[in-house]
């Protein structure tokens, strides 16, 4: 028979076990009503940035939206691909963004085709952070065009810009103030071939006209406009509508050469019927100098100067 003295001495190994986990559970239970865990979770504050996309004339596939500090590019805080029709919208905890004036950087990066790639500066806050809209447009190369008068070099201002290519419109702006404009030219042109810039100076100067090629990319360019020089016999004509037929010979089926828009300038010199012949003043871009391309308008699509 086992002694009282030798049970006891065994059991109490167990016995301590079971007060300190009662001790233990207490303890529990008492700090838990001041958790500092939950206290925190109360005073946590979030902000949610909101942003609007608006397509023209495209359909990626998705979008990319990143949220990074504008001093540390390369640590985004977060990334987040969102789907064509789904709202664009991320949380963050508020006390995670740069406090600096237009410390944060949203860059978005629409996929499925060479997008340009957009950025929105913001400053921190609570609640929510609306972004200035993002419009993604059809992939383009960039041209800076800068329209200066030849003799003086001073700008001029507020001309038309247009640049066909086969008769098809790539891109139709303006210049500011200071003759400068920025020219997105679609990629889907024809790479091989130059196009048709047509500068109209409302008057100031007589259109200019000039086939360039469109570098990859951005890249810069200045035009130079001078008035026209006529010789005996010639006349000016002006072209009164959009896309005249400029053709190389004078019957209806004569290879087009290319089209005229209103407020082009053709020097006439000879008449025939309802058809003049003359030329018109282009600019070649390789050559860096003025070409005249001679060829047949009909008078339907023309008028005399005044």
């Amino acid at each position: 028979m086992e002694k009282p003295v030798n049970s006891i001495r065994k059991s109490f190994p167990f016995l301590f076990l079971f007060f300190n986990i009662l001790s233990a559970q207490d303890s529990v239970g008492v700090d838990s009503s001041q958790s500092p865990v939950i206290k925190k979770g109360e005073e946590y504050e979030t902000v949610l940035i909101t942003a609007v996309v608006n397509p023209v004339n495209v359909t990626p596939t998705a979008y990319r939206l990143s949220i990074y500090p504008r001093n540390h590019p390369a640590e985004p805080f977060i990334q987040k691909l969102f789907f064509p029709g789904e709202p664009i919208q991320i949380m963050l905890p508020a006390n995670i963004l740069n406090t600096d004036t237009l410390g944060n950087v949203a860059k978005l990066e629409p996929l499925g085709h060479q997008y340009e790639h957009q950025y929105r500066m913001f400053n921190s806050g609570k609640g929510e952070i609306k972004l200035q809209p993002f419009t993604v447009l059809v992939p383009g190369d960039i041209l800076k065009l800068t329209v200066l008068e030849a003799g003086s070099g001073s700008p001029i201002p507020f001309s038309k810009i247009r640049i066909t290519q086969n008769g098809e419109m790539l891109s139709d702006s303006k210049t500011d103030s200071s003759g400068y404009v920025r020219l997105r030219i679609p990629v889907s042109r024809n790479k091989k071939e130059p196009v048709l810039m047509a500068i109209n100076t409302n008057g100031q100067f007589p259109p200019w006209k000039g086939r360039i090629d469109i570098q990859d990319g951005v890249h810069e360019k200045t035009i130079q406009i001078s008035s026209l020089t006529l010789e005996k016999g010639e006349t000016i004509y002006e072209v009164i509508d959009d896309l005249a037929p400029f053709r190389e010979g004078p019957e209806n089926g004569a290879a087009l050469l290319f089209f005229l828009n209103k407020g082009d300038q053709v020097v006439v010199s000879k008449v025939a019927g309802d058809r003049l012949f003359g030329r018109v003043r282009i600019y070649l871009d390789k050559q860096e100098k003025y070409h005249n391309i001679s060829g047949w308008i009909l008078d339907k699509y023309i008028r005399l100067k005044e």
